[in-house]
């Protein structure tokens, strides 16, 4: 599929679906000119031919950057290419995707309890053991009595929702490899996961899924910010990569990817509000892969066996970050007598940033954390100190109490 084309020895961009490159290109154009006046004049490589990166040197201001809400690279790229290859990197990718379907119970506005059907999208992940592992969105599979599974070839299969997270809003579906058919088998492919490639505002990025429950399907469109805070009730502030390529009722679970046909993201429409047009919202893969990872492994925990850590704390708030340079996380105001905490290296003021290289800067994210595991365990808390007047990155084990100790 022709993208761009030369005509007349400059470069004709023609932008797929409806003007978004051009239109991206305009809006960086209009911040970047309005700097020319009073600060030195960019120096750009001229955009020629394929595989030529144009690169701007100068830093964006920082009120793009105030509040935290959106974070823009500190370097504008824009890949120019003769011909991109949508048709290829759906090809490339559609073989990892899977339609969830659900048959969800919930209690109506009269209090009688009720039964629906849902539909969203999954991403194959990995097969071991015998089983087929799945990622997909909590809130596709929430309330869920019964789950099921298509695959590329059209056959449906029943799946189980192994673990997941609320928070971060992320499930894991296990389907048993015995119950496949050959020609499933043969139609499916893991996904290829760009578990450490750095995502850039400006990339091209193409979003599949199960689009309104029609079956699978591939938008197109362009990053627009690659640390969109998302800020709502228990989910606060979420980490985000925000896209203008269609992200519908559907494709929750889809896959966002990059040219190359690599997952970077993990589609979710319930980050999305009926007044915002043209924004959509993706869970980068390089925050989900150590949940995703930890899912897999762990079973599910009871209320009464849940770890509790033994610790008074406080989320440490922007104007902290700010104004005295604190990092992001958990400041730990006391710590709990006889608590998992007080058997541990922890002490009083250090910051939690991450549990299991999972990364928690609310308390109810802590909290989540720490209670999706049995009293008794050992889990790896990443905790700034404040060392010789600044704050280093340390490990620290804590085992986990019963609640009842605390």
């Amino acid at each position: 599929m022709k993208i761009f084309r030369k005509i007349g020895g400059a470069v004709l961009f023609v932008a797929f679906a409806g003007g978004i490159f051009y239109g991206v290109l305009k809006l960086s154009d209009r911040f970047l000119n309005r700097e020319r006046s009073a600060d030195t004049a960019l120096q750009t490589t001229p955009a020629v031919s394929e595989g030529v990166t144009r690169v701007s040197t100068k830093k964006l201001k920082d009120s793009l950057n105030q509040n935290n809400i959106l974070r823009y690279t500190d370097e504008a790229s824009v890949k120019v290419l003769d011909e991109i290859d949508i048709e290829s990197i759906s090809e490339k990718v559609l073989p990892s995707m899977v339609s969830v379907q659900c048959t969800v119970r919930g209690i109506n506005l009269l209090g009688q309890l009720v039964e629906g059907e849902s539909a969203g999208s999954g991403i194959f992940i990995e097969s071991k053991e015998g089983f087929l592992y799945l990622v997909t969105n909590y809130h596709v599979v929430e309330n869920a009595v019964t789950v099921s599974v298509v695959f590329p070839d059209g056959e449906s299969y029943p799946a189980v929702v192994k673990n997941s997270d609320s928070l971060y809003d992320l499930a894991i579906l296990t389907v048993k490899r015995s119950l496949l058919k050959q020609t499933t088998l043969d139609s499916i492919v893991p996904a290829t996961l760009a578990e450490s490639k750095e995502v850039r505002v400006g990339e091209m990025v193409i979003a599949v899924g199960n689009a309104l429950g029609y079956g699978n399907s591939v938008t197109v469109g362009y990053i627009g910010a690659t640390n969109h805070r998302y800020s709502t009730g228990e989910a606060s502030s979420i980490s985000l990569i925000q896209t203008d390529a269609a992200i519908n009722p559907g494709n929750s679970g889809g896959a966002l990817v990059n040219i190359e046909g690599e997952v970077i993201g993990i589609n979710s429409s319930k980050l999305a509000s009926a007044s915002i047009e043209g924004m959509g919202f993706a869970i980068p893969v390089t925050v989900a892969l150590p949940i995703i990872k930890e899912l897999q492994q762990k079973e599910k925990v009871r209320e009464n066996e849940q770890g509790f850590l033994g610790v008074i704390i406080a989320a440490v708030t922007d104007e902290e970050i700010n104004s005295l340079g604190w990092p992001a996380g958990i400041y730990i105001k006391e710590i709990i007598e006889g608590g998992a905490a007080s058997e541990s290296d922890l002490q009083v003021s250090d910051i939690i940033a991450g549990v299991n290289d999972v990364p928690v800067i609310t308390n109810e994210q802590l909290q989540s954390r720490i209670s999706s595991y049995r009293f008794g365990t050992t889990v790896t808390l990443t905790v700034y100190r404040l060392t010789d007047g600044e704050y280093k990155e340390i490990k620290v084990d804590v085992t986990l109490k019963e609640k009842s100790v605390q």
